[in-house]
């Protein structure tokens, strides 16, 4: 018999509690009401029924029908893309996965719900009802897989949405519960234990006319058990054992307490057998093995549906989550094309862009250089005349000069000594109108000559101006009225000024300028 105990014990799904219609539960009707106020369309009203109906079904432990309804709320509800039921389906969907011990389900499921609810918060208010749900769910999971961190900070947040009045004692009954565990996984059973006891203190004296009083007292059995198994770790052994009967006494008005019911019958025979009491131990081991096959083992009928359903509703969201993958793979295909065809567009864009740009560029640089050609050649020809007008006027200043001693050598009258007056003033003005002339026709020269070579005297730029216009040195010096030595002697002073080297052309060089 003993070794019958141990097999039995052994195959025993061990559940923790489950706690889920009290308070939760009014907090979701209140926010359905709220909800269906703001949009009714026909699928929401769907939506709405079925959620209601899971919700029905699973305190009846009808289990399957829970599962498939609630699966079917949430597929509408992802299919229109509502948040506020999607929240909801999810939630529902947890529990019954949570129920069923499906750990990592529930907990993608609470996260969802959770996840939607902080989007939702980002564009609307949300009721702390809401929000208390879903941090509660979460600290649901987190205790089940003994995260005990996470599992204080979700408990955190959970009072700061709940006001701390005699009204909602309650909801203190729930959390700290879930806060004893946490004490429980610090190795502090006495501080696990206070709390628990506070809960069973609030739950016991519940007045007669508190709302949903047979619902939240049937949370005694969940605190009675905890307690007892405390003990337990403590060897406290007699205490235990009166806290296990206490919690199995305890009615279950809600229905969902049964899987823990079935917890606290396993653990309790376990008690038993270790004392010796084999008899007593088995018939608890039996009733825990009952209760289990009866709601878990997929080989009892009553199961069948819910794995048929379970399993079809996963293929149902397998299959949409490849279409959407598909769709967005299509998506994404069709956005990088377009990507490359407006970076197509862009480059030809820039490369008629800089054409244009470049034709224009060539178009103005040919008329500068034509009419730079056309003003220089115009330069040159005026450049020239200017030569050749300066010549004859020197060659005429010659004459005259010739004419001017031979009537130097006769003798003067009063008429030929004025006539030579006229003479020398009219030399003096040859230069003038020379450097006039040319400063017309040579626009900013002197400028520029002063801006290569600074510190250039009056004598240098006459020689210079000179120089540009190809004059001999005995023209210089006729039109200067010094030497051809002296005209030698400026030009290679010029030379060092300008710092010019032996092959630099000096006439060249001025050109240039």
């Amino acid at each position: 018999m003993f070794f019958l105990f141990l097999l039995n014990n052994c195959l025993i799904i061990q559940l923790q509690a489950q706690q889920f219609t009290p308070h939760v539960y009014q907090l979701n009707e209140i926010e359905i009401k709220e909800t269906s106020q703001e949009k009714d369309t026909s699928t929401i009203k769907t939506i709405k029924q079925l959620l209601k109906k899971s919700g029905a079904a699973r305190n009846n432990l009808q289990f399957s029908t829970a599962f498939g309804n609630g699966g079917e709320a949430l597929f509408l509800a992802e299919e229109i893309q509502d948040t506020l039921w999607m929240i909801q389906a999810y939630e529902s969907m947890g529990v019954l996965y949570y129920l069923f011990k499906q750990d990592e389900e529930a907990g993608t499921h609470f996260k969802k719900a959770n996840m939607y609810q902080q989007k939702l918060s980002q564009y609307q208010t949300v009721a702390y009802q809401s929000k208390y749900t879903s941090e509660y769910y979460l600290a649901l999971y987190y205790q089940r897989i003994n995260n005990f961190e996470l599992l204080k900070s979700h408990i955190d947040n959970c009072f700061e949405f709940v006001p701390n009045t005699e009204k909602n004692q309650i909801y203190k009954v729930y959390l700290e519960e879930k806060l004893a565990s946490y004490w429980e996984g610090k190795e502090e059973p006495f501080k696990a234990l206070d709390l628990l006891f506070r809960g069973v203190n609030t739950l016991e004296n519940l007045p007669e006319e508190y709302p949903n009083r047979a619902i939240n007292t049937s949370f005694l059995i969940i605190l009675y058990g905890r307690i007892a198994q405390n003990y337990s770790v403590l060897e406290k052994l007699s205490l235990s054992k009166q806290y296990f009967e206490k919690a199995l006494a305890q009615k279950d008005e809600s229905g969902e307490h049964i899987f823990y019911k079935a917890y606290v019958f396993s653990r309790y025979a376990k008690l038993l057998a270790s004392e010796g009491e084999f008899k007593k131990a088995f018939v608890y081991q039996s009733e825990a093995k009952k209760i289990n096959d009866m709601y878990l083992n997929p080989r009892n009928d009553r199961n069948k549906d819910f794995l048929t359903i379970r399993n079809h509703y996963k293929e149902e969201i397998d299959k949409k989550n490849t279409i959407l993958v598909a769709q967005q793979q299509e998506i994404a295909a069709r956005n990088k094309q377009l990507l490359f065809y407006k970076l197509l567009f862009l480059v030809i864009a820039v490369i008629l862009t800089i054409g244009i740009l470049l034709y224009r560029w060539r178009n103005e640089r040919i008329k500068h250089q034509l009419l730079e050609d056309t003003s220089n050649e115009l330069l040159a020809i005026k450049n020239k005349e200017l030569t050749t007008n300066t010549l004859q006027l020197i060659e005429r200043e010659q004459v005259i000069i010739l004419l001017k001693e031979h009537i130097s050598n006769n003798e003067l009258g009063t008429s030929n000594k004025q006539f030579l007056k006229s003479i020398d003033r009219n030399s003096e003005t040859l230069w003038d109108a020379f450097n006039s002339r040319f400063i017309e026709q040579n626009i900013n020269f002197y400028e520029r000559l002063e801006q290569r070579v600074p510190n250039l005297s009056a004598a240098d730029l006459k020689i210079c101006a000179l120089i540009k216009l190809n004059f001999s040195g005995q023209e210089m010096a006729y039109l200067l009225g010094i030497s051809l030595g002296s005209v030698h002697v400026a030009r290679h002073r010029l030379r060092k000024k300008m710092n010019l080297e032996r092959d630099i052309n000096l006439t060249n060089f001025i050109n240039s300028i």
